[in-house]
């Protein structure tokens, strides 16, 4: 593998990474701080990553690892992939576990609480209700009403650099803020997850499922909660990877 090749590879690799995020706080990984290093050797990519605490809880750990590893192996190049958790009371365990491809039952077994993958499930929905959110109050301050918005179609929405244009009531509208057009792509991308490529623009759910439009506000008032909670525990998480980062390293 030449120098150049090495170096896209780790650049995808880190990209790969950036659509992983923790489960409890709907962030990426990387933005977060987890990902500590990523280095490569005959495509063999080694992921070190850290956790804000040293008892963050191990379903979310693990899911958040599971993600990582499947994110990386998708990308052309890679042949293998190895997880190193650092900084969590059960890092010896979990690394490897995930690196054996085992789940998280396997490797908890009687100490495994309720099932991953629904809970796995849950939080994901509860991700995509607090971009949903995010994404029709963006909508609503650029003159798009609530009957306009819960019958755009995804075609109706299209990303042009990194502008968003909405094709609403017969007109076109331009976003071009960063942090409003950030709000509308981070919706549209839980959406292209979920293989939904055309259909309604606003779904509640991970099966898709519209509201009408007399639910809507219902809906999106939930959804407040929701994506308060997540912005409050991510900022928190920052907060003490920050003060454990400083206590480590000199």
């Amino acid at each position: 593998m030449t120098g150049e090749d090495h170096g896209r590879l780790a650049a995808d690799a880190l990209r790969a990474l950036s659509s992983v995020t923790d489960p409890e706080l709907d962030e990426p990984i990387t933005d977060l701080g987890f990902v500590k290093n990523v280095s490569i050797e005959d495509g063999v990519v080694s992921v070190d990553i850290t956790t804000s605490t040293f008892w963050c809880s191990p379903n979310f750990v693990y899911m958040m690892l599971e993600d990582a590893r499947d994110a990386i192996c998708r990308v052309p190049g890679v042949r293998t992939v190895r997880v190193h958790l650092a900084g969590h009371h059960d890092a010896v365990k979990i690394n490897e576990a995930i690196n054996g491809g085992k789940s998280f039952s396997e490797c908890y077994g009687p100490e495994a609480e309720g099932d991953i993958v629904e809970l796995n499930k849950r939080f994901r929905e509860k991700a995509l209700r607090s971009r949903l959110h995010g994404m029709a109050t963006t909508m609503a301050k650029y003159g798009v009403t609530r009957d306009e918005l819960i019958s755009l179609k995804l075609d109706d929405v299209k990303l042009e650099g990194s502008k968003v244009l909405v094709r609403s009531g017969g007109r076109t509208l331009e976003v071009a803020d960063p942090s409003d057009a950030g709000r509308i792509t981070k919706y549209l991308s839980f959406l292209e997850k979920l293989g939904l490529r055309d259909g309604r623009l606003v779904i509640w759910d991970l099966e898709g499922t519209s509201p009408e439009s007399g639910d809507l506000d219902s809906f999106l008032s939930k959804s407040r909660s929701v994506r308060f909670s997540f912005g409050f525990n991510a900022e928190l998480c920052r907060a003490l990877l920050k003060s454990r980062l400083d206590r480590e390293e000199p």
